[in-house]
Formats: structure tokens, C-alpha cells, sequence
């Protein structure tokens, strides 16, 4: 028997019968499980070995069209998960904020329009979206995408033009994924 996951949602009192946002993390294998009633779900004991995960509560936060991620949720190591952002509507044409990349995006980069580029949200309804710190990269690729032109940063066109025994300048980028 497998635990579903809004029932355990349910069970830890993060979500209610209306659904919700929640965060599933494995937890590896656990020896036994054992039974309990709480928030009107009733869950089984098992005392056998089998595969484990945790529910926890997903903490959104608003931010507006300007908003970056060198600013809201700075790259360190080991990598951390920002929360869940809502980005208002309208950031397409109510703001300037650069965009820098395509598919990858700088963190100086403003988080809602290169959410809006990369065709996570539209601009007319706005939305939910996680964004994932990654790892530095050396390139940023600049494209016309969903309204919005981005930016391949100046510090790489000179790059390439640089002497060899000038230090590389590096930043850091941004994978943005939908709510779905």
C-alpha cells in the first residue's frame, strides 16, 4: 500500500480539503510506520521496510516586476531552493527591467520578465513560479521571445577579446520552471 500525497497533506494539516501548495521531499527508507488520526485522516501502521517522504509547507512570496534574484534569493552553496514567487501582472509592458539570456538567465536579471521570455507566465495574468539557483555559467545567449528582448551581457562580447591571462568573469544564472 502506497501513502497518497494529499492525503498526507491533509494528515500533517498543510493543505485542506480545498487543496494547496506543498513541498514532497523523499526521506529514504524508514523500518516501520505507525498509525495516527489527525485532521480527519487516519493513516495505517506498517512494520515493514519501505520507501519514505515528508510534506512540508511552501512558503510563496510575493515580489513586483523589478525583482532579482541577486537581490531576493542570492546562489550559495550548498544549493537552496527558493520559495515559490508570485509575480504581479503586467510586468511586460509596465516595466523595463533588463532580462538577461534565454533558457538560462543571469540572477541580475529581472525575475517576472524572463519568467514572461521564457513563456512560464504571460504578462496579462501574471503568476506562480519557482525559480532554481544553479551553478555559474560562462555564457548568456539573448533572443526575442514572447515580447520581451533579452540581453547577451557586454562583459561577454569583450570576453571574447580578452587577453588570455585576464581572469574569466563569471556569474550566476537562473532556471525558472512553471507551476506545472
Amino acid at each position: 500500500m502506497q501513502s497518497s500525497i494529499c492525503g498526507s497533506g491533509l494528515h500533517a494539516g498543510i493543505i485542506d480539503d480545498d487543496g494547496g501548495w506543498l513541498d514532497v521531499t523523499r526521506v529514504g527508507r524508514r523500518q516501520r510506520f505507525s498509525k495516527s488520526f489527525k485532521n480527519g485522516v487516519k493513516t495505517l501502521a506498517k512494520n515493514q521496510s519501505a520507501n519514505a517522504f515528508t510534506v512540508s509547507n511552501v512558503p510563496v512570496k510575493a515580489v513586483n516586476c523589478e525583482t532579482t534574484v541577486a537581490q531576493f534569493c542570492p546562489f550559495k552553496k550548498p544549493v537552496q531552493h527558493c520559495p515559490r514567487l508570485y509575480c504581479p501582472r503586467n510586468c511586460l509592458y509596465g516595466s523595463y527591467a533588463r532580462v538577461i539570456g534565454t533558457r538560462y538567465y543571469s540572477d541580475n536579471s529581472s525575475i517576472c520578465r524572463a519568467a514572461i521570455h521564457a513563456g512560464v507566465i504571460r504578462s496579462d495574468s501574471g503568476g506562480y513560479l519557482d525559480v532554481m539557483p544553479v551553478d555559474k555559467r560562462r555564457q548568456y545567449k539573448g533572443s526575442y521571445q514572447n515580447g520581451i528582448t533579452s540581453e547577451r551581457p557586454v562583459w561577454q562580447k569583450l570576453e571574447l577579446e580578452r587577453d588570455k591571462d585576464m581572469p574569466v568573469l563569471k556569474t550566476q544564472r537562473m532556471a525558472l520552471q512553471s507551476e506545472n
